[in-house]
Formats: C-alpha cells, structure tokens, sequence
C-alpha cells in the first residue's frame, strides 16, 4: 500500500469512528486522524529502515562467516515442540541430555612379536617360572621395539595372570661367558688372499665386543680359552672388571694345539649355570672339532636343561653349519665373519644384537601349573594385550631345570671323561686323580691300567690313544639309597680294528660318590653293559669281543 492510499483510507468517511454510514467527520475526529497520521508514518519509515539494515546486516554476516570458514548454515534452529511450537530452553535441554553423544572410534594396537630369549625354572617346585623376553614388530625379529611402560596385568601365561614384571636392566646383571678358539686351525688366514689371521680376527672380535659396552650396563663376564682340552679352571672367572677382561684378551695367542669346542662349551655351560639372573654364552671358533667328553648333540642337550643360550661367531672362508645348529638349538643365534666384512659395523651388529637386548628385555615370572619331574618337558603360550600392542607366542617347550645335585653329578662325570682321555694320552694318572674315588677299587684298577698297562703298550709301540668323541649322551641319572649316584652314559668313537677305522658304541654305567675334601663328586665303580662295533652307518652292528660284554648296544649310536 503506498502512502497516498494509506492517506485516502484513512479520509475515508465510511472508516470514520462516528458511527453514521457517509457522515462527515466531526473536527474531533479530524484531529484524531490526523495525529494517527502523523505518529504512523514516521513508525513505518522507522521499522522498514530497520529492516532493511538488518537484512543487510545478516547478509554480510553469512558473507564474512563463509570467509571466515564458519558454517553459521549448519548451526541447528530451535527444535519445535510436540505440538508444533517452538521448545522452550528447559525441553532443549532435556533432548539435549537424553540423546547420546556418540564415542570416538578406538585405536587399534599394533601387532607386536614376543622373542622368548631364556627360560629359568631353577625354582619351578617353587612356583616360579622366569622368562626373559623382547618384543618385536616384525616376525624375522629384526625390529626390536624399545623398552616402555608394560604392566604384568596385561600378559597372560597360558590363560592366566602373571606374579612379576620387570625390565632387566632395572633389576639383574647380565652374565656372559665368552669362549675363545686359541687352536691351531685358528692361526691360518681365512683366506689366500689377505695376510690376518683367524686368530686376529678373534681377538680384535672379543677385545672390541668387551670395550664396547657401555659403562652403566651391568653385566659379569668370564674368559674361558680351549685348544687339545678344556682347562679345568677358566683363564677368568666372572667378574665386572672389564678392563682387566679386555688387557686379557688383547694377549691373546694360538697355542696350535686342536679345538675342543663342545667340551669347552659343556664347561661353560656349568660354570654359567652357577650365575644368577639372565646368562648366555657366546664362543668365537672356526667350528672345527676335537672333543673327549662331549658332542654337539650332547651339548644342545645340556643347554636345553640348563636353559642357557649360546651364540656362535664363526671365522674363516666358508660358513659351518655344525655352529648354526648349534645357535639355533639352543636359543641363541648365529653369526660369520670374514676378513671381507667391516669388523666394526659386524661387531656392533652383534652386540645390539645379543648384549644390548639381554640388558634391555624384560622378565616375567608366572606360577607354573603343570607338575612334572625335573628333565621333563613343559610347556607354555604368552600373550600381551596393551593399548599400544597385541602379540601371541605358539606353544613353547621348554624341560624344567634338573636339581642342583643332579647337575653336579653330570659335571663330574664330565670331568672325568675328558681328565681320563688326557691322562691316557699323555700317560699320567695325575691328570684324572682328583676324579676318582681313592678308597675305591676302581682307583686301584684305572691307575694300574694307566701307569702300567698302558705305559707297556706304549713301549712296544703300540700307544693306547683316546680318540674324540663322535656322540655321547648322558641316558638316566638315578640316585642310591646310599646318596650316590648311578649314570647311564653313551659315547660313541672312532677306533682302529685290523687296520681299519671302524666305530665303537659303549653304555657305559659310572656310580659316583660326593668326596667333602676335594669338594667334587668323584667316580667309584665303572661298568660296560653294551657294546657294538660298526663298520659304517648301514652296518647294524656286532658285539665287542675284546672286553667281555655280552649285550649289542640297543640305541642309535649315530649323531642327527
């Protein structure tokens, strides 16, 4: 409506307020009109003009909010009632409070790989099963994840709550037996082309894997070197001084003598297994063998029941295999050099390797629920579930620890294999004395057999020479109602018949005897129960004719 049509209806008579159809106006209500007129207009000009700058305003609001990356579009309007009518601030409030906000989407954990590095069941009647660990985020184990903050509530063993865990680091030492190779094979040059001997690189191997260790890692070392036979006492027995570990090590030389390696690691395996906490050993050898008391299965064996890894580094022109085998049988792993490697960049690969995550992996004890003798087999599943990572072990096996007593007695007999094989050798009883029982008749008989029978022989030319074992195992070790103890022991070795290397295989029974002054477990009885002779692997075998015994030997004399 313009202004002059609101000015002629508002003249009109037949709107006028006097009631009579087509009268005219009286002054009064001219003058009523008249001042509706003149306060209206200005209102209506007023409210227009305030309409039109509030829709400009809003206008540039949404411009400058679109600018400005606010989305004033997407905010809600008020929400209408039931009926239809705007909700009041109570009822937004109560839609508000009864629709859900909706939860973020939870992150997944990554994959994570549990590496088992040792397992000690020293105190498995106890109720304590130690397993040391490092996690991983690759299956081949090669991306170690760095140590954080894991709490025991989040593994399980077998389904059920571990008691303890614990960085190692924090709470043990670290013992490393480090077994060096100072044989005769160990002085030739790995190969035609370089001037370096084996012998170098092993000692420039161990000197650099000692003094690169950091000063704030807690570990113990001992130092223990082999050529024709394993010493009886190691060349240094654990300690933390590294540096009179390393000076040591730097003197190092061959001795030419021949490589008794599976001996040498038998008696690193005892005297380890005598530390506390997490322990390895680690032997640098060219892996060629002479041995008069153990075998590499026999070694294997042991390492299994003591549950102690070793790791092997190799030297010379082409890998052995007997030394990865051996690793990874036993827990451990295996590595090579050659004169062609960076022996800097391989030997900090093979401390991060093997000391740094014995220093930086973790310890779990759970309460085992299998009850099983000592030597027998169990077995276990671990899981971790923790906001960063999920990881699942497959079943592992593992023997429980023999008792200490048990262990002992196999060392002694140990002891005497390879002290009789030395004394036979080199015709001394002296060798093998303090391995004997001397109120015993079989003390009576072996110094006899050594001093006299074996000194005659050797006078006519014909030595007697105790040849290194092939294989050897220890069957059963049963202790007497006396507090002996009585051991089945199988060896198995290379002997010279009518000009012929044939193969013998003993079962041999020792009783041993626990000597107080000496501090040791002595032998006291020796008996042959079976014996065979085999021309070759296919030969089944023919009963030995030169020592009495009636019975072929029932087992598989050959190593795997």
């Amino acid at each position: 409506m313009t202004a002059s049509e609101v000015e002629s209806s508002e003249f009109n008579p037949a709107s006028s307020g006097s009631g009579l159809p087509g009268a005219a106006p009286s002054m009064e209500t001219l003058v009523r009109t008249r001042s509706r007129r003149s306060w209206r207009l200005p209102v209506i000009t007023a409210v227009a003009v305030l309409l039109i700058a509030g829709g400009a305003f809003m206008w540039v609001g949404r411009d400058n909010g679109a600018g400005s990356g606010s989305d004033h579009s997407a905010l809600p309007s008020p929400a209408a009632s039931d009926d239809g009518k705007p909700a009041t601030a109570s009822g937004m409030a109560a839609a508000t409070a009864a629709s859900p906000k909706p939860s973020p989407s939870p992150v997944p954990a990554d994959p994570a790989y549990i590496k088992v590095n040792q397992v000690d069941s020293s105190h498995y009647e106890n109720g304590g099963v130690d397993v040391y660990f490092s996690l991983f985020a690759d299956p081949e184990f090669k991306q170690e994840i760095q140590p954080m903050q894991l709490a025991k509530d989040m593994f399980t063993i077998n389904g059920l709550q571990v008691e303890k865990l614990s960085l190692v680091e924090e709470s043990d030492t670290v013992s490393v037996n480090l077994v060096l190779d100072k044989s005769g094979s160990m002085q030739d040059s790995p190969n035609m082309n370089v001037h370096e001997t084996k012998m170098d690189l092993v000692r420039q191997a161990a000197v650099q894997f000692i003094d690169g260790i950091p000063s704030s890692a807690k570990g113990q070392f001992e130092v223990l070197t082999f050529s024709d036979y394993v010493p009886a006492v190691a060349d240094i027995t654990f300690t933390s001084d590294r540096t009179m570990v390393s000076q040591y090590l730097s003197g190092l030389a061959s001795d030419g003598g021949r490589t008794a390696l599976f001996d040498s690691l038998t008696k690193a395996l005892y005297d380890t297994n005598e530390q506390q906490g997490p322990k390895y050993i680690i032997a640098f050898t060219d892996g060629k063998d002479s041995n008069y008391g153990s075998s590499l299965q026999s070694v294997v064996e042991l390492s299994r029941q003591l549950g102690i890894p070793i790791y092997t580094v190799g030297f010379g022109s082409e890998e052995d295999q007997s030394l990865s085998y051996l690793a990874q049988e036993t827990g451990g792993q295996s590595f090579y050099l050659s004169i062609d490697d960076d022996l800097q960049t391989e030997l900090h690969r093979i401390y991060d390797t093997v000391f740094q995550r014995y220093v930086k992996q973790y310890k779990l004890t759970y309460t085992p629920r299998q009850k099983i003798a000592p030597g027998q087999p169990f077995s276990f599943v671990m899981n971790l579930n923790s906001p960063r990572n999920q990881a699942q072990t497959g079943e592992l096996t593992y023997e429980r620890k023999l008792d200490k007593n048990s262990v002992d007695v196999q060392n002694g007999l140990f002891e005497y294999q390879v002290n009789y094989a030395q004394a036979v050798n080199t015709l001394d009883f002296g060798v093998v004395r303090s391995n004997v029982d001397e109120d015993s008749k079989f003390y009576t008989d072996l110094r006899k057999r050594i001093e006299i029978d074996y000194v005659n022989a050797s006078n006519q030319g014909k030595p007697k020479i105790i040849d290194p074992l092939e294989n050897y195992r220890v069957e059963s070790v049963n202790q007497l109602q006396n507090g002996s103890y009585k051991i089945e022991f199988f060896k198995l070795f290379p002997v010279l018949i009518n000009n012929k290397q044939v193969h013998e295989a003993d079962l041999n029974t020792y009783t041993l005897v626990w000597d107080s002054l000496s501090d040791k477990w002595q032998v006291s009885n020796f008996g042959r129960e079976e014996c065979s002779i085999y021309q070759d692997r296919s030969d089944p075998g023919s009963l030995c004719s030169d020592n009495g015994v009636k019975k072929l030997y029932s087992g598989n004399p050959w190593p795997n």
